[in-house]
Parts: structure tokens; sequence; C-alpha cells
């Protein structure tokens, strides 16, 4: 069995920090990361000694350090620049494109790779290069932008935040800064020229500058795991830390990989099912989990902030369907939860109005008839952004900043909850945000309040919010950023050759030969592997035990162990199996079948249907025969699917104007010369060149009520006269090609009710589109389709489209001959299905090979659907309502309750699904 670790009671790092506190030097850390970590450790140790009260440890990271100093130095020297921030520098970079504006297809991309590309000439102190040209024509283009930016920095005294570290080095030299005397320096696992610089200047000055340096006789038990693919390697390494936590709490476990934020969800996922499975439980109470992420999140996808955004972007245009639903059930806006729920219910019944377009205008919204609590708050909105002339005029940052509080306050943002701790720290970043933004005045420009928008959107797009850490026992972080951090023990992800070391190309604005003269990152494949190296190095000395793992292979091909673990260890580990080191951990059972979604699966005869009540159409034994979990939901639960809009008129509602315009078409009510109800009618009307014109007096009476709805919509008007001009070229073609060529028939009926209809017990309502009556007195069932088609879903015992066979074996229709599909669809328009001699009842020029010939409608057909149907329709009366998709992940893709039913997280429905052969 594997060896359980306990956590060490003073680890050498948290013992060097807290020595050079009670020495009176500062703590200097590589990021902000390490530095909340050892100032919680610290705090945790003050605690354990009985104080209750300390001041605030001198533990800074490197930025804020050196904006510290330049603070400091700012008050005793008036004529230093100012210290652009990050946006603005942005700003800046933007504007100095704008001479070759026609070579830029994103001014914002294109302003923050300059922006970069400058900072790593800060950085590597190469800014004297940009005095010769430059050959390659994107660095060439950057030089001269650089220049521009240059220029604008001095005549404003404007300074670059990238170039602090060289400036505090002049300060340093000149004895214009306030120095502590002594400092440790914490996690940094090399230096930037610039670093090496300041701290070179600063040492000259007479500051003791040491560099924590892991004790080298510590070494780690190692051991490297493989896996089948990630998931796999995911689920190991979140039970063996479940087994840690179980044998000693207060453990403090590392999980790093080379790059969390491409795993991030997968990892949240496989940790919850393992360490807090209850947490999958929606009905649970929250809780905290055991781990944490210490990679932030974009500030823009906090639910709270992602709705003040999307609220002030629908100010000024359109949001989607899906975004107005999210944005109203968010609670934001709301006073009180029943409010919220009479926002669902009135999103609920908009998308079911039938709306021509997906995105709706405020303005729209406020207009709607339908009353809603919503409505009030948006008329304030449109009077605020009118009284301010938001839509028209320009104005500063500061001007926009102040009208976004007070659209967001008209609109009740951010609602009626208490805010938990998360968002109470997005709303206090997001606060830092609109005040950077209103920095933008820096440099004079005013904008119009859609650009203001967008750079808002970009900035919270691009802060990186993190929340404060609650101290979980695993904390799961990147290789880069776990610099200055100890664990008691670590597992070490994606340990492969393709993720470790990490690659990179070198920068596209900088020349590649300067980069590489420059050592910096991703110049030099020798560069990034020793970095790499650096990284694994100092985890492995830094811990009591440490664990690599790798994938055998994914999606890209078979993988290796990064070749960087034998250089560290000496000698190539054997990698361990997942299923064997599982064993060694004393786990039972097979790592594969560790996450299971227990799909909701009701017992038969618990619920049964009552005999006496219509259970509906046709779809009641389709979605039975799909699953019988979607028949459960829809007709039991009542479960009705949030319908999507597209662009026009959706295919539900093009189908229903097509049945209405063939039922009038055959109607013997229809006024002369139009009237049509048999084949030699047809063929009077076409002989005497009226079949257009019928046509059309049947489209534009179908039209009618939707042309007068959508009055003064030009677009609307168009779009509806493209849609009866496609439809009479299709149904001419129908007409012409396949009706008008036909035996002779009589149409009998149309969106004919059939009466008394019982599959066994079960009570149906049908309705047949159309019964042909022929000469020999037998009937023709035809249902219209405008999609896809084939009688292949009519076979086996669970049938796909039942509803044809379920008219003619329980439709107590007589003397039926044959059911078809009349697919009418561009490019293939045809008759589908089964004929009893269909080449004397339907068409007298069908070929021999036609299956309409060959697979000929009979008795024993009939039986087959009687008995198939029969057993669809008894499962559904007892209450049959297993999780049992037909055709796999196919039919789950398609259902239109996948918020219902989670099978298809379960391994059966990942593994793919075989298509159905069709005829």
């Amino acid at each position: 069995m594997l060896p359980l670790f306990d956590s060490q009671p003073l680890l050498p790092l948290v013992e060097t920090v807290r020595n050079a506190l009670a020495d009176g030097s500062i703590v200097v850390t590589a990021n902000a990361r390490s530095a909340r970590s050892l100032a919680l450790q610290y705090a945790e140790q003050q605690r354990s000694n009985g104080i209750e009260m300390w001041a605030s440890p001198a533990i800074f990271d490197w930025d804020t350090w050196l904006n510290s100093l330049w603070h400091e130095h700012l008050f005793r020297n008036a004529e230093s620049p100012l210290l652009l921030t990050r946006l603005q520098e942005h700003s800046l970079w933007k504007r100095v494109q704008q001479a070759d504006a026609m070579l830029v297809v994103s001014p914002d991309g294109m302003a923050s790779l300059a922006q970069s590309a400058y900072a790593l000439l800060s950085d590597y102190r190469r800014h004297a290069m940009r005095n010769t040209e430059w050959l390659e024509v994107d660095a060439e283009h950057f030089r001269q932008w650089a220049k521009i930016f240059d220029q604008l920095c001095r005549d404003q005294k404007w300074a670059s935040r990238s170039d602090l570290a060289n400036r505090l080095s002049l300060a340093a030299r000149a004895g214009r800064l306030i120095l502590p005397k002594h400092m440790l320096l914490v996690g940094f696992d090399r230096f930037t020229p610039a670093q090496q610089g300041f701290l070179h200047n600063i040492r000259e000055a007479g500051v003791i500058a040491e560099e924590f340096i892991q004790p080298p006789e510590h070494h780690a038990a190692n051991m490297l795991i493989v896996a089948d693919d990630l998931n796999d390697e995911l689920l190991a390494c979140a039970r063996w830390c479940r087994r840690q936590l179980e044998h000693n709490s207060a453990i403090r476990i590392g999980v790093i990989a080379p790059d969390i934020s491409s795993i991030r969800a997968k990892t949240e996922r496989t940790f919850r099912a393992v360490l807090m499975p209850q947490s999958l439980d929606l009905t649970s109470e929250a809780g905290t989990m055991p781990f944490e992420f210490s990679l932030g999140v974009p500030l823009s996808s906090i639910p709270v902030v992602r709705a003040a955004l999307l609220l002030l972007r629908w100010v000024v245009e359109p949001l989607s369907e899906e975004q107005i639903t999210w944005l109203l059930l968010s609670g934001f806006f709301s006073d009180n939860d029943s409010e919220t729920q009479s926002l669902a219910q009135f999103d609920f019944k908009q998308r079911n109005a039938g709306s021509l377009s997906p995105e709706t205008s405020l303005q729209a919204f406020t207009s709607r008839r339908a009353p809603n609590p919503f409505s009030k708050r948006a008329r304030e909105l449109l009077r605020a952004v009118d009284k301010s002339h938001a839509l028209t005029d320009t104005n500063t940052c500061i001007a926009w900043t102040e009208l976004a509080e007070q659209l967001l306050s008209l609109a009740g943002w951010p609602g009626f909850r208490t805010p938990d701790s998360v968002q109470f720290q997005a709303q206090r970043r997001w606060i830092r945000v609109l005040d950077e933004v209103a920095l933008l005045d820096f440099s004079g420009r005013k904008n119009s309040f859609s650009n203001y928008l967008q750079t808002l959107e970009r900035q919270a797009d691009e802060t990186i919010f993190t929340s404060e850490s609650h101290q979980a026992p695993i904390q799961i972080l990147g290789a880069l950023e776990s610099s200055g951090q100890t664990f008691d023990a670590i597992w070490f992800l994606e340990a492969d050759d393709s993720q470790w070391p990490p690659t990179g190309r070198p920068h596209p604005l900088l020349p590649t030969s300067l980069q590489r003269e420059a050592q910096m990152p991703h110049s030099l494949a020798a560069i990034d592997a020793d970095l790499g190296y650096l990284v694994a190095k100092r985890l492995a000395e830094s811990t009591a035990q440490i664990i690599f793992s790798y994938a055998r292979q994914n999606k890209e091909g078979e993988l290796r162990p990064s070749p960087l673990l034998a250089t560290i260890f000496g000698v190539e580990n054997r990698p361990i199996p997942t299923m064997e080191f599982c064993r060694q951990l004393d786990l039972p059972g097979d790592t594969k079948r560790e996450i299971t979604i227990e799909s909701v699966v009701l017992a038969s005869e618990t619920a049964a249907w009552p005999q006496e009540r219509i259970a509906g159409g046709a779809d009641v034994l389709k979605e039975q025969a799909a699953c019988p979990f979607q028949a459960f939901a829809t007709r039991r639960l009542a479960a009705r699917p949030l319908k999507r809009t597209d662009w026009g008129l959706d295919a539900a509602k093009r189908g229903s104007l097509l049945h209405d315009i063939l039922e009038n078409i055959w109607s013997p009510d229809t006024p002369n010369p139009f009237r049509m109800v048999t084949l030699d009618d047809l063929k009077n009307v076409a002989a005497a060149q009226h079949l257009d014109d019928a046509l059309r007096y049947h489209i534009r009476n179908a039209f009618h009520s939707l042309i007068r709805e959508h009055e003064g919509d030009a677009w609307a008007q168009a779009y509806f006269e493209s849609e009866q001009i496609r439809l009479l070229a299709r149904l001419r073609e129908w007409m012409l090609h396949h009706e008008a060529v036909r035996q002779s028939f009589e149409v009998k009926a149309r969106e004919q009710r059939l009466q008394d209809v019982h599959v066994g017990e079960l009570k149906l309502n049908l309705r047949a589109d159309r019964i042909d009556l022929l000469p020999d007195g037998s009937h023709l069932l035809i249902d219209y389709k405008t999609g896809e088609v084939s009688t292949a879903d009519w076979q086996g015992e669970r049938l796909d489209e039942p509803q044809l066979p379920l008219y003619a074996a329980y439709g107590n229709v007589e003397n039926v001959s044959g059911l078809l599909f009349a697919q009418i669809r561009a490019g293939k328009t045809a008759f589908v299905g089964r004929v009893a001699n269909a080449q004397q009842r339907l068409q007298a020029n069908l070929s021999a090979s036609s299956s309409l010939v060959n697979q000929p409608y009979d008795d024993s057909m009939r039986d087959g659907w009687q008995n198939a149907l029969l057993h669809l329709a008894e499962e559904f009366l007892r209450g049959e309502s297993s999780v049992d998709p037909k055709h796999g992940a196919k039919t789950c893709k398609y259902c239109p309750l996948p918020g219902l039913c989670r099978v298809a997280e379960t391994e059966s429905a990942e593994g793919g699904d075989v298509e159905a052969d069709h005829d």
C-alpha cells in the first residue's frame, strides 16, 4: 500500500519568512497568489501562538512593491511622469496605429500585441535595438508605432508601466528612493534583465536582498503515473487526494498542471464528484469545497457583472433571445423572488409568441402589450438614455460612467438577494473597472456611449477575477504560478512531452533574432526547456511527496512522459498504470467507473396512466419509442421545452402554413375556377392555366394574418414575399409532377379527426392530414412533410415515426390500401410510403425497382405495426419511464428536454451513436 503523508509542523519557507519579518525585512514574492498564501500562513502562526492582534506583515508581490516605491517617489519628485494604467496604455497603442488603419484587422488585438512587445523590450532591456531598421514587415510597423508612442509619452509626460523597473533603477542610482534595509525574495524561478538590473542597483544602494533557496538536502518521494486518458488521470488524482484527506484533514495538497485553464471544467467536475458528491445534487445546500482554483476567471463571466454588462448593452442594441432570458431570470433586476417567477412566465410566453427575430431591442421589449415586472424599469432606462443623448452624442468617459451607474440603479441592479462573498468581491472589482475606464479621459478625447461600452466590456473580459482564498486543503494551480508556495504533497498533471516543458511561438511583432539574443520566452526550445526544468525541480524540492502523471494519448495521438523527469530524478521511472496505483492505494474498483451520474429511472407500474384520460396524439407513442422517460416527462410532468427563435418563420410555422394551404387547395368550399377535389379537377384547372392563380389565392389567404400582424416592418414584409414565392414554386412542382400524374382519386377528408381511437386501453386524439378515396373503394392515408422522411422509421418494435402506421392500424379508417408521406421539400418532392399495388393505385409510371412497388403494403405489415404500437401503449399506460434512448447519443442530441435527464453525461451516451440506414 502507498504511504499516506502528514503535514509538517513548520515548513522551511514559512519559518524563513517568519524569521525575516521578525528581523524587520520585507518579503517580496514573484506573484500575488504567493504573497497572499504567505500572509495567511503568517496569520495562522500568530493565532496558534495566542496572539490576537498584529500588524500586517510586510509581504508584497513584485508588482505591488514596485508600485508602492513609485508612489513614494512621486511625493518627493513632483516632476516625475504619470504612470499609465494598462488600459490607458492600450488606448494609446490603438491611437498610434491610425496611420496603418487599413492594414490592421483588429485594432484592439493589435494594440494588445504591441503593448506586450513593448513590455518585452522593457523587461529584457532591448529598446536600444529599435534604433536600426528591422527587416520583418510586422516588426518594422511596430518599430514605427513605438517611436510615435514614445513621442506621445515624452510630450505629455507619461510613462509605460512596463518600464517601471528601469525607471526605479535610475531613481535608486540617484538616491531618490526610500528602500528597505533587508528583503527576502521568494518564488522567483528566474529574473528578467530589468529585475536583475533593479536588484543590482538597490544592492549598490545598500539593500541586503536575499533569495530564498530550498534546502538542497530535501528530496521528495516521487512517482510516475500513466493513465488511459485525461479523464482517467483526473479521476486517479482526485481519489488520491481524497484518501490523503481522509488520513489527515490538515494536509496541504497542491494539484498542478502546465495549463490549468484548459482543463479547469473537467477538473472541477471530477473533483466535485469524488471529493464532494453531494454538491452535484441541485437541491442540496451549497457547501465549502475541499479544493479551490488559484487561477481566476474573467470578471465578465461572474453572473452579477455579466448582468450589468448585458443590461448596458441592451440600451444601445438588441440582445439575443438567450441573453434576454438569462437577464430576466438572473434575479439581478428583481425586487423579490415572485417577481423573478413572473418574469420567467412572461419570457416563456414570449418565446411561444412566434417572433420572426431572435433579437429584441429594449424599445421593442417595452412596446409589447403583455405586462411584465421589468417594463416600468425599461421605460425609465429609455427616458434616461434619451435625456443624456447617449445614442447620438459623444462625451467623456467619466460622464458615461456616471450614466452607466445611473442606468444600473434604475434597473434595480444588483437585485434583492443578499450577495455572498464572491458576488460582494465581484461588485467591488466592478467598481474598480468603472474607475479604470473613467481614467481614459487622461487624453482629453470623447467617445460615443457605444464605444465606451465596448471598452468597458473588453476591460471586464481582460480583468481576471480571483476571489479570496478560503484556504482549502487542496489548491489547484498552474505550474508557473505555484512559485513561492509549499505543500505537504503535490500531484503534477499532464507531465507529458506535449505539455511540459511549456512551448510557444516567438512574439510576432519582434525580430526573432532579437528575441533569441535576449533569451526571451519561446524564442528557443532550450529556453523553455530550462524554465520547465527549474520549475519541476523547484516543486520536487519543496514537498515531501510528488506524483507526476500523464495520459497515454489524447485526441492528437500517443503521448510520452516529459523527458525532463528523467533529468530531474536521474533515472527514468517506471510508469505505474492507474489501476495498479489505485490497488496500491487500497482503493477498490475501476477508476473509469468512479463517476457516474445516476439517471432517473422510475420502476414500472409506479405511475400508471388513467385509462379514461386521453393521452394526446401520435407524439405520445413517438416519445415512448424514442425514450420512455421523454414520454413520462412531457405527459406526466407536463414538461415543455423552451422554444428558440430563428430569423424568420421556424420549421413548425412553415409546416403549419403548408398544411393550411394544402387543406384549402383540396377544399370543396373553394370558389371556382380554383375549386379542386378530384384528379380531374386538378387537370382541368391546370389545362385552363389557372393553377398558379389558384395557388397564389390560397397562399395569400394563409399569409394574410401574418402580413397584417407585422405591418410596417419592411424586413418582415420582404421576407413574407420571398416565402410566398418559394411556396408557389414548391407547390407548383408538387401539383404538376406528383399529384397530376396519379391514378384517379378523390380527396375525401382533410384534417379529419379520427373517432374513438384506442390502442389497447390507451385513448388517443388523432387527426389525419388527408384521406383519398380510390376508384376501388379503398383509402390512401397521406401525411404532409417538409423534412426528410423514410419508411425505415416504421420498422422494429420502437417505431421512430408511428403516426401513419397508427392511423392504419388503430385509426378506424376502413379499407386502407396504403399510407404515404407527401414530402414537399426543395429538390426532394416525392411520395414515400407503402401502397398495395402502387402502379394501379398511385402512379402507373412507377418503375419496378421503386420501393413503392417492390415493398407493397399488406396485412402482415399492418399486423406488425399493431403489435409494436400496442406494446408501446402498454408501456406508457403502466408508467414505464426508464431512461433508454433508442439511438443513444443521437436521440439525446435531439431531445427537447436535456435539462431533465443527464444520461448524456454517462459513458454509454458518450460512446457515440450509429446512424440508422434509410431507404
